[in-house]
Order: structure tokens, then C-alpha cells, then sequence
């Protein structure tokens, strides 16, 4: 294998590789062994043929038309790592020349590469990191929620108020006709959740038990059950039965009940370290996002319309294998957003192209500042991952398991971004 010319314009390379006579050998080879399988000729079972019986009985072009086509596979991978291509598409306007029995073949081909970024002005950037602090409303809001999962409704005897939990007897008409889908006993009625509406609970607010109230309800026409949409309703009900909401205090009783925690200080403190555990990497990950785009602003780039075409796809693959383990497509996505295909498309685009120009600073002050991943680094990284590797054995048995080379790509992004903090000129806002 010979690459005869190759000739960089912008982001697009030109070659001219010769195919030697060893590599079309191997392909025509490899072209027979596949054939062969379903080759049948009279006196041989399948896959048994002979290559020179085989070339007589179909004749040696047949082999010819695949062997090519392989070993011009062959040797353009060949040439590409030869070269150090980083390639972003497949290969266009490839021209394959005659054939010619005992000589090398030649063919030409364009192929579309990682732009060449030039990145300078990534050192001492200026950038606000935000503060951490939790207030205090935040963590009763976590506490909040405990309590809510310990909520008791008591019978009460007193008139209706907002949150009481209700049994009623409701009697629905629309135009003097019986409505049978609201039409029930002891129905239960949750005032304040607008089951039937917010206008139908506020009727009900400081009525008492067993009192008859009758009442109308306009609906709007956008209401979401069409049976009633734009439509008034008259009401017969009656409350049977008055519960009040009983929220339960913090104590340490219902704390040890409740969690794994044995008092409320206890529950409280873990509540704090874990909201500022989640503030901090929101603040970590926006301080990175934030000094990667003040880099982005100040660089020029010239990015191929195959590359980010072909990143659209990954992309667009991706967001289709999320919410399909959801059941979901993107034609009901589409529908349920209420948004054209062309549109989706274009948002989707407009993120495609950020998180790639994201992705060629990153590798450009990787190779500018000599940014690589050893082989401690990755011992490291599974061991950070996985805490129970604890030896050398059970650190390669891990090590079989992930995807290598996604995780050098990791390593090495986390390494520029420690480089970006350590030398930028980061303002703490206060509180």
C-alpha cells in the first residue's frame, strides 16, 4: 500500500493510494470465501468448490467486483491511519481505476476531516462561580415531604374547609338531563384538588354535613372532558362525612419511624449535606459550561457539513432510544410538544453544533497543552467508580468490561477542565 498523494484543503483531504498486489490478492480471497458458501457446482457440496473450479464455472470476474471493492476497504483504512486522519464521514467522489491482471490498483477519494481548531485565549478567564449556601426553605421543603407521607384525615364535625377530605352524594344535570359520569354516592372529594373543578370545591367551602347544596358550574370550552367543555352543569350534593388533614411534627419519634435516621437533627443535617452536594455539582458543571463558552466566543471555526450532519444522526438516535424505554417515539414526542419535525430538527442542531464545538476546544487544549491518559489514570478512574476493585485482579476484570477508549476521552476531559479552573480567575458570588 502507497498513498501516491494526499492534499489537505480546509477540512476536506485528497488521496491517491495504490492498492498493492498482496492486499487485492487478499481481497479477492476474501471475496471467494464468501461466495463459495453458496456456490454450487456439480460434484462439490457447498463451500467445498476448489477456487480455481469455482473461477471456470463463474468465471473470475465475479470474484473481481467484490475483491476490489475489499481491498479498496483495506488499504483506505490502512491509509488513514497511516496518515493520522481523524475522519469525520466516509469517504466521497471515490474513483477506482482499471484493473490491470499483476499490476497495482490506484484509486482516488475525498474524505472529510476534524478541523484543525487554534485555540489561544483559554488561560486567565474571567468567570462568576455561584454560591452553594441552602436556605432554610429548601430544606424544610425536603422535610415537608415527609411529613406529607405521615398525613392522617380524622373525622371532624364542623363546616367544610379548603384540604379536607370529603364523602359526598353528588347528583350532576346538564340541560335538565341526568350526567351519569358524575352522578355518584359517597364519592370521595379531595377540596382544594378541583376534581370536578375549583368553582365545585369553593361551593363546598364552610357548608355543613348533610346539608342539601345545589349550585352551577360554567365550564370553559377548553375544559379537558368534552362531555362538559363550555357547558353548565347543575349540582345537587350533599357532605356525608367531614376529615381534616392532620400534618405531623418533625419529632425524633417520627424521624426513626419514617427513615434511617434516629432524630430530627440527624435527618436535618443529612438533608443539608445532600442539597449541597447537588448545588455544588450544579455550580461546578454551569463554572465549566461557562469557561468553555467564553473559549468558544473566541475561536474561529470552520466545522464540515458532514461532520455535524453525522452528529445530528448520533443525536437524534440517542434522544430516540431515551424515551423509547419510556414507551414513547419521536412522532409522539412531536405531537405531544406540538412541534414539526423541521423544527425539532433545527433545535436539535442548534445543540448538535455546541456540544461538537464544545468537544473540538476541549481536544484542542488537550493536544496543545499535552493533556493524555495513562495507564495509572485509568486504574484511578475504575477505582473511583468501582470501590471494591481493590487489587490488581479484580481492576483488569472491571477494566474488560467498560468502553477504554470513552474512558481516556473522560480522563483527558476532566484533566482540561481542571487545567481551565486552576488557571482562570474565578469571582465567588455571594449568597
Amino acid at each position: 500500500m502507497k498513498i501516491l498523494k494526499s492534499k489537505r484543503t480546509n477540512n476536506t483531504v485528497s488521496l491517491e493510494i495504490e492498492v498493492s498486489l498482496e492486499i487485492l490478492d487478499e481481497g479477492i480471497t476474501k471475496a471467494f470465501n464468501s461466495m463459495v458458501k453458496q456456490a454450487k457446482v456439480p460434484g462439490f457440496r457447498a463451500g467445498k468448490v476448489p477456487r480455481n473450479v469455482f473461477e471456470k464455472h463463474y468465471g473470475k470476474e465475479i470474484l473481481l467486483k467484490d475483491g476490489i471493492t475489499e481491498a479498496v476497504n483495506i488499504t483506505y483504512l490502512k491509509a488513514i491511519q497511516e496518515e493520522k486522519l481523524d475522519v469525520v464521514d466516509y469517504p466521497q467522489n471515490l474513483s477506482i481505476n482499471e484493473y490491470k491482471e499483476n499490476e497495482p490498483l490506484t484509486f482516488t477519494c475525498d474524505v472529510d476531516v476534524k478541523p484543525e481548531i487554534k485555540v489561544d485565549k483559554y488561560k486567565g478567564i474571567k468567570v462568576e462561580k455561584e454560591a452553594v449556601a441552602i436556605s432554610e426553605d429548601l430544606i424544610q421543603a425536603q422535610l415537608q415531604q415527609l411529613q406529607n407521607s405521615a398525613v392522617e384525615y380524622k373525622v371532624v364535625e364542623r363546616d367544610v374547609q379548603k384540604e379536607d377530605l370529603l364523602k359526598a352524594n353528588v347528583e350532576a344535570t346538564i340541560d335538565g338531563e341526568g350526567f351519569s359520569k358524575w352522578t355518584k354516592e359517597n364519592v370521595g372529594v379531595g377540596v382544594g384538588t378541583s376534581i370536578f373543578s375549583e368553582k365545585f370545591d369553593d361551593n363546598l367551602v364552610g357548608k355543613k354535613a348533610n346539608e342539601e347544596l345545589s349550585f352551577s358550574v360554567d365550564y370553559d370550552k377548553e375544559y379537558h372532558l368534552k362531555d362538559v367543555a363550555g357547558k353548565k352543569v347543575d349540582f345537587k350534593v350533599v357532605v356525608t362525612e367531614v376529615k381534616e388533614k392532620f400534618v405531623p411534627e418533625v419529632t425524633d419519634e417520627l424521624v426513626s419511624k419514617l427513615t434511617q435516621y434516629k432524630t430530627a437533627a440527624e435527618l436535618k443535617e443529612n438533608i443539608q449535606k445532600s442539597l449541597e452536594d447537588q448545588r455544588k455539582n450544579e455550580v461546578d458543571e454551569k463554572l465549566k459550561t461557562d469557561l468553555i463558552d467564553s473559549i468558544i466566543d473566541k475561536t474561529s471555526f470552520d466545522i464540515p457539513e458532514s461532520m455535524l450532519k453525522y452528529e445530528l444522526e448520533q443525536d437524534k438516535a440517542y434522544f430516540a432510544a431515551t424515551i423509547k424505554q419510556s414507551g414513547g417515539t419521536i412522532e409522539t414526542y412531536l405531537k405531544m410538544t406540538q412541534q414539526s419535525e423541521e423544527d425539532f430538527n433545527k433545535q436539535l442542531m442548534t445543540n448538535t453544533e455546541k456540544r461538537v464545538k464544545q468537544q473540538l476546544v476541549i481536544e484542542a487544549i488537550e493536544k496543545k497543552e499535552g493533556i493524555t491518559a495513562d495507564d495509572k489514570d485509568i486504574k484511578e478512574e475504575i477505582q473511583r467508580m468501582k470501590p471494591e476493585a481493590t487489587t490488581d485482579e479484580k481492576i483488569a476484570e472491571e477494566r474488560q468490561k467498560i468502553n477504554e477508549n470513552g474512558l481516556t476521552q473522560m480522563i483527558k476531559q476532566k484533566k482540561v477542565f481542571d487545567f481551565l479552573i486552576e488557571h482562570a480567575k474565578i469571582v465567588e458570588k455571594k449568597a
